[in-house]
């Protein structure tokens, strides 16, 4: 007994390890974690992929054959005549399908199955450009409120100096007190990319599980300008060959071939052979025979010319997927070309002039050099441009997953 106690409460503290485990959530996530977690965690996935499970059954549903069927029938109980003898009589038959029904089912079903593989891969296309372009988001969002921060800091460390210049009578009380109106200008700033911030992570944790990170996680990750050249037509034949959307239109269209085959051999008759034994009184005899249905007026028409039908429906859907995702595909790839003129022109052109002018003009500032709406109008170009470029990078980084998403697949660096 004294074991058993002993190995229980093992059990129950290895349990409760397991459990404190389980629960331990993230706090800092990459991007690779993000897309895995969304994959295995997030709940439009999870109801796609019990989808196919389900319509993986039915493979199993086509593939079975028709079932024997028995029929036993006692009569002529009770008769008045001496004659009267009690009949028995048993029938046995199976059911044959003719016109290969049986496989016709099986190539409809695993045509469905591959049409619900496709599409789980575009659901998992889909949900992967959410989780970049909210990552995005919030590595924008970051760097928006260091930058604001750095900004209120440098602010406040001049306003310091200008508070004690004016109690000293060398500064206006009206030039103070535009420097701390000003200020609302970063406090703004500063508020509007804690918002920024916060939605985006709240969108992440939506799309990953709330249970997998702490409220306040931390995105760890960098924006970056990805030298790439791509060819139209090099995208083209890769969004042709990979996105899942378009392999679940043509696998959609396989499924209405192997649907108009499986309306075509349900016409077919089928035949049921059967066994029969009797027993009348004490005399046992043993028959044979078949049923088969006379296909004289159903003969299946209907299913056959709404297969027909649907087949060329599925043809239809098939060229506008393929529309849509080359059209897709040249968006993108317009919005990668103008995004990435934008963040190198104001990398390489007005962000160092607006921070070389702001260091300029702050410089001659505390000097007396130039006025103070000299001053502020440099600082507020400075922020303008420094937003403007974190908007670019964040912008042609989303263009860039939106191509991926695009082409169905990563493009190389």
């Amino acid at each position: 007994m004294f074991r058993i106690v002993i190995a229980v409460c093992c059990l129950a503290l290895l349990g409760a390890g397991a459990a404190v485990h389980a629960q331990e959530r993230l706090s800092s996530l990459t991007l690779e974690q993000a897309l895995r977690l969304a994959s295995e965690t997030n709940p439009n996935v999870r109801a796609k992929e019990f989808e196919l499970k389900a319509v993986g059954a039915g493979e199993i549903t086509a593939g079975l054959r028709p079932n024997p069927t028995a029929n036993f029938l006692a009569e002529q109980f009770g008769g008045a005549s001496s004659a009267s003898q009690t009949q028995y009589t048993i029938n046995i038959g199976q059911p044959i399908e003719l016109g290969g029904k049986r496989q016709r089912r099986i190539d409809s079903a695993t045509a469905q199955t591959k049409v619900t593989t496709h599409e789980l891969a575009d659901l998992r296309r889909q949900i992967d450009f959410q989780v970049k372009k909210t990552f995005t988001d919030i590595l924008v969002a970051k760097d928006a409120l260091a930058l604001s921060e750095q900004n209120l800091s440098a602010l406040d460390e001049l306003e310091k100096i200008q508070r004690l210049r004016a109690e000293k009578g060398d500064l206006s009380g009206l030039e103070l007190l535009r420097i701390q109106v000003q200020r609302f200008a970063f406090e703004r700033d500063a508020a509007d990319a804690r918002q920024a911030l916060r939605a985006a992570k709240i969108g992440l944790r939506s799309l990953i599980g709330a249970d997998k990170v702490t409220d306040d996680f931390d995105a760890a990750g960098s924006l970056e300008l990805r030298q790439s050249s791509y060819t139209q037509s090099e995208l083209y034949r890769r969004a042709l060959d990979t996105r899942p959307d378009i392999r679940a239109a043509e696998a959609a269209r396989n499924k209405a071939k192997a649907d108009i085959n499986l309306a075509k051999a349900n016409a077919w008759w089928d035949v049921t052979p059967q066994v029969e034994y009797q027993r009348i009184g004490p005399d046992n005899t043993i028959g044979f025979g078949f049923g088969l249905p006379l296909r004289i007026f159903d003969r299946n028409q209907g299913e056959i010319a709404r297969t027909r039908a649907d087949a060329l429906r599925v043809d239809a859907v098939r060229d506008a997927v393929v529309i849509r995702a080359l059209s897709e595909v040249d968006m993108a790839l317009a919005a990668v070309d103008t995004e990435r003129g934008k963040v190198e022109v104001l990398r390489d052109t007005y962000l160092p002039k607006a921070k070389q002018a702001r260091e300029t003009v702050e410089f001659a500032y505390r000097r007396g050099g130039v006025s103070l709406l000299d001053y502020l109008d440099a600082q507020r170009t400075y922020r303008e441009t420094a937003l403007q470029y974190l908007q670019a990078l964040g912008n042609y980084q989303t263009a860039i997953y939106l191509l991926e998403a695009a082409v169905g697949a990563p493009l190389g660096q």
